[in-house]
């Protein structure tokens, strides 16, 4: 029987392979179309068995182009990391279980960070970053401190720590950014962060030093003078700009001062303050807005994720309530996800906008910074799952690395990263408890890493391609030495 005779030749019920192939002989003589083939096997009769053909110029050339041995390797080692990447989702979180409980590497992550401060990264920081040197000793201070909130043991060292950070803020380097003639002396940002990490030393001495208590409350006169004359209470941290988010820690400052007192000296105040300030509220979210002009503040720009998790992360202490409400809010309209993990957003959803100095590059929209620091306040809040997840994120692309009881991520690449990162570990409230907490925390699926693991996938196809494309090799050979000898 010929191959063209197919039609008159009655055909058994059998089951049939389908290879779509052209044998040799076809391709050697240019036929098109499809063909019958008739196999032999020993011992069993010549029977026709349907198999529609198609060239081998169709099959894509990603299947016909041979992998180099240095590809193949290649390949490898990135199933072997996209494995361990995986795998290292399911570690352990680094955060602590409670508030006054230590997390596990913390003491590790602080002594690189002050090993990284003494070789001078603060001043290298500022090359990149607007307040590079004195977030650098501002929140390493700052960590500190709310260890020492965790576990007294730490006080003494946590002391000594943060009143060093705040000599540093206090230098000529530390001030030299912030224009001297802004009141209430050299800017809001420059006034209200020193001023609340004194606050921190201040309440781990429960106010016995009678000298740092003094300074304390001279500076918490001189904010609570400015804000009482100023037109908005969003104070400028330079000359003609203004943002929110830089008066809060002045406004949790004499919260502080009146807690450790066990007085009402700046009651008023903050009373004032926060009922102006929420009338200046971004309409498109009713949140804390990100910017406010000046001299009244009255004109706001829309709310930011890298300012909302600073302000509230201290608003708990301030008005427990009020705390509660725009947490609520923010988790609303900033709160995502990424391939699967929790994340924020730097704008509201529904608005788009670029990133800056302050969110750094922006990921389809999520802010990284902003992700790293709502791991904080998810802490604060309650929502355990969100910090847990986005911290065991953070260790898997964060590479860290523990020697010589120091531990530094990216190999303490960008240092003001690891203290940030360190901050964020150890979040929790200075005096609220759980007033503040939402009424329903935010359930994180337990299969959110399934998206992570299913985007890993792609990087087998190279392998899959590999092996299908081996696989119609073998079968041509098969079809094609069947075909010959019959």
């Amino acid at each position: 029987m010929l191959r063209g005779d197919c039609q008159a030749t009655a055909v058994p019920q059998i089951k049939c392979k389908v290879l779509r192939i052209l044998t040799r002989s076809e391709r050697s003589s240019g036929c098109r179309g499809r063909h019958w083939g008739r196999v032999h096997t020993v011992g069993r009769p010549l029977v026709p068995e349907f198999r529609p053909f198609i060239k081998v110029s169709t099959v894509p050339s990603l299947l016909r182009t041979p992998l180099t041995r240095t590809t193949k390797w290649t390949w490898r080692v990135l199933i072997l990391v996209t494995v361990f990447f995986n795998a290292r989702l399911y570690w352990p979180s680094p955060l602590a279980a409670t508030s006054d409980t230590v997390p596990p590497d913390l003491v590790e992550q602080l002594a690189a960070n002050r090993s990284a401060l003494d070789a001078g990264s603060p001043s290298q920081m500022q090359k990149y970053f607007p307040e590079g040197f004195y977030f650098s000793y501002l929140f390493h201070g700052l960590t500190w401190v709310e260890l020492a909130m965790r576990d007294g043991s730490y006080s003494e060292k946590a002391i000594a720590e943060a009143v060093d950070c705040l000599a540093q803020l206090e230098s000529d380097e530390g001030r030299a950014v912030f224009p001297p003639e802004l009141p209430p002396g050299h800017g809001m940002f420059y006034s209200a962060w020193k001023c609340h990490l004194r606050a921190g030393i201040v309440a781990l001495q429960k106010g016995a030093d009678g000298e740092q208590l003094a300074i304390f409350k001279k500076e918490c006169d001189a904010i609570a003078t400015a804000l009482k004359e100023s037109r908005t209470p969003f104070l400028a941290s330079y000359q003609g700009s203004a943002w929110p988010c830089d008066t809060v820690p002045a406004i949790h400052a004499l919260s502080v001062y009146d807690r450790v007192t066990n007085g009402d000296r700046y009651n008023v105040t903050i009373d004032t303050w926060l009922k102006d300030a929420f009338e200046r509220v971004d309409l498109t979210s009713d949140l804390l807005p990100h910017t406010a002009s000046l001299p009244d503040g009255r004109n706001v720009g829309v709310a930011r994720a890298t300012s909302q998790v600073i302000m509230l992360r201290y608003l708990p202490d301030i008005d427990p309530s009020l705390a509660r409400d725009q947490y609520t809010k923010f988790r609303e309209r900033f709160l995502t996800t990424f391939v699967g993990a929790p994340c924020v957003l730097e704008y509201p959803s529904g608005i788009s906008g670029p990133g800056d100095v302050d969110s750094g590059p922006l990921i389809f929209g999520r802010s990284l910074v902003g992700t790293v620091m709502m791991m904080a306040i998810a802490q604060i809040y309650g929502d355990h799952d969100v910090a847990d997840a986005i911290a065991q994120a953070g260790e898997t692309v964060g590479l860290p690395w523990t020697s010589g009881g120091k531990k530094k991520y990216v190999g303490g690449a960008m240092p003001i990263g690891d203290i940030i990162v360190a901050y964020s570990h150890v979040a929790r409230p200075w005096f609220a408890e759980k007033q503040h907490h939402p009424e329903v925390s935010h359930k994180l699926s337990p299969l959110w890493r399934w998206q992570i693991h299913a985007w890993s996938c792609l990087v087998f196809l190279p392998w899959i391609i590999g092996f299908y494309r081996q696989r119609l090799r073998r079968n041509a050979k098969t079809v094609d030495g069947q075909n010959e000898a019959n």
